[in-house]
């Protein structure tokens, strides 16, 4: 048989996360288009990472004593059944869409043990002193999945429809399948024995209590936990038409017209609102501020009527001032991909003094450049300038650093949305995140017995993907309630755990050289 081969699993991961990518940066757009909102969003995006955090760590102990091979081969085919789903809830609409997308990821969050599993491989055909570099391998392929998925995933949407993204994603992943059954080896040596597998509960206790280990975990689910924070709601910060309530510059003013507004577009509104909420505007008065409730459900009908191709006649329009995009977009025939920002236009410049207009809109297909432009950066970091960091700053300054810059980055991605500020901020988180990955997972990887190294990386994949939960709902909860909050507390996250990074991890080993210098000198004295 041949040795297995850094090259091979690298393909394989690669291939993996092409599907991860053309998939990943339009799920919030497509939550939200089938009625997804806020917390809901955040649901969905979760239901992966929570099943992969309950199974993750059950593969990589299998992984540990059947191989790594067999394990990666059934992740590999789980993925591409997990996104034929995906292409189907893409046909059906409303709530059956929103049941379908969410078995879709709750099925390839069960499946998928790449990561963990692809570390562990890695770690049994590395020598220790390049564990850290060779786990670069890893993110540079999440790199390149995400230069190649996301613009994919643009492109197969505008060529094929909403469902192409998933049709495309689920054969890379098939044909990701039958590569491994015929190219990847076996890595696990057939006389590196497991340890008898501990309880879950005391497999996770043994892990965090060990000095470094610990700290390690909780600082690699803290750069998680930001970087998921920062995937979900990007889509939406520059893509998405839906009303959100800092949209609205004067809502009495807003309410009062549509109560009695003689225009034909309040008119028209005031027959497509619900019964209760039309109730719920002849109630109020002016003089009060407008309750919370009201304004949330006003929004939530109104997104609604976003998605309506019959919002636009030229007549109910025809005395409102367009702009020439509005025109543009007007003109042509809607299709699933337009009609909800062309509409959210047409309301834009029917209550100039009502609606805010969006700062900035990027359409599905720029979104995945975005993404894209992110993943070369960080595959560039992690496929060749990695190596040379590691070598000159070592594994716990690059941690701390990476993070400090992840913290910067964050706050400033919000107030930074024009295409040339973007680019700058995106940029510098990409290079963040790019360098934090390979030294965190390495130093896990050494701090891990031998015959333990696929239930230890699983139970760091564990930490990551509880992160994976907890930041999608997070963030897409804050983000409803003012758009930057989530940027701005995972920017705070980030820079605490560089903090830690440094107290814990560059100063404990600085005060170690230190204790192994003078320790000769004394023995000396003596």
């Amino acid at each position: 048989m041949k040795k297995p081969s850094l090259l091979i699993i690298f393909l394989t991961v690669f291939i993996d996360l092409i599907g991860f990518g053309i998939v990943l940066p339009l799920l919030p757009k497509y939550a939200e288009r089938f009625g997804a909102q806020g917390f809901m969003i955040g649901l969905i995006i979760s239901s992966f990472s929570v099943m992969q955090f309950l199974f993750a760590p059950a593969w990589g102990r299998l992984s540990d004593r059947i191989g790594r091979r067999p394990v990666l081969l059934i992740s590999n085919a789980g993925s591409a059944v997990s996104y034929a789903l995906f292409a189907l809830a893409s046909l059906a609409a409303g709530t059956t869409a929103l049941w379908v997308l969410l078995a879709s990821r709750v099925f390839a969050g069960i499946c998928g043990a790449n990561l963990s599993v692809a570390s562990a491989y890695i770690a049994d055909v590395t020598e220790r002193e390049n564990r850290s570099k060779s786990m670069g391998l890893i993110g540079m392929a999440f790199g390149l999945g995400f230069i190649l998925g996301p613009a994919l995933g643009a492109l197969s949407a505008a060529k094929f429809g909403l469902a192409g993204p998933g049709w495309v994603a689920a054969v890379f992943c098939a044909g990701n399948f039958l590569l491994g059954c015929f190219i990847l080896r076996e890595s696990r040596k057939p006389n590196s024995e497991p340890v008898a597998p501990r309880p879950r509960l005391e497999q996770w206790l043994q892990t965090v209590q060990h000095p470094k280990l610990g700290v390690l975990i909780g600082i690699y689910f803290l750069a998680t936990f930001c970087f998921a924070s920062f995937e979900t709601t990007l889509p939406l910060l520059v893509g998405s038409s839906a009303f959100h309530r800092d949209d609205m510059k004067d809502t009495p003013r807003f309410i009062q017209k549509l109560q009695n507004g003689q225009d034909p577009v309040s008119g028209y509104l005031r027959t497509r609102l619900s019964a209760d909420t039309m109730q719920a505007l002849e109630d109020y008065t002016n003089t009060a501020p407008v309750p919370p409730d009201l304004t949330k459900r006003l929004i939530k009908e109104l997104n609604e009527e976003l998605k309506s191709p019959s919002l636009f006649e030229s007549r109910r329009f025809q005395d409102v001032p367009l702009r020439p995009k509005t025109q543009g977009l007007a003109a042509g025939e809607p299709t699933a991909q337009n009609v909800i920002h062309r509409n959210r236009l047409l309301l834009e410049d029917a209550y100039p003094n009502e609606i805010a207009r969006q700062r900035v809109y990027y359409d599905e297909k720029q979104i995945g450049y975005l993404f894209a432009y992110c993943g070369l950066i960080a595959a560039v970091i992690q496929g060749g300038a990695i190596g040379r960091l590691i070598k000159r700053f070592g594994d716990q300054r690059l941690i701390a650093g990476s993070l400090v810059l992840v913290a910067i980055s964050l706050i400033l991605i919000p107030y930074s949305l024009q295409l040339a500020g973007l680019l700058l901020t995106l940029g510098l988180f990409a290079t963040g995140s790019g360098i934090n990955r390979a030294p965190t997972m390495g130093q896990i990887s050494l701090n891990s017995p031998p015959e333990e190294q696929g239930a230890m990386l699983g139970i760091a994949q564990s930490a990551g993907t509880l992160a994976r939960i907890l930041g999608p709902v997070f963030a897409t909860a804050l983000y409803y309630i003012h758009k930057p909050i989530p940027y701005v507390i995972a920017g705070a996250i980030a820079g605490l755990a560089g903090i830690l990074a440094w107290q814990f991890l560059c100063r404990v080993q600085a005060s170690t050289r230190s204790e192994v210098k003078v320790a000769p000198e004394r023995a000396t004295t003596r």
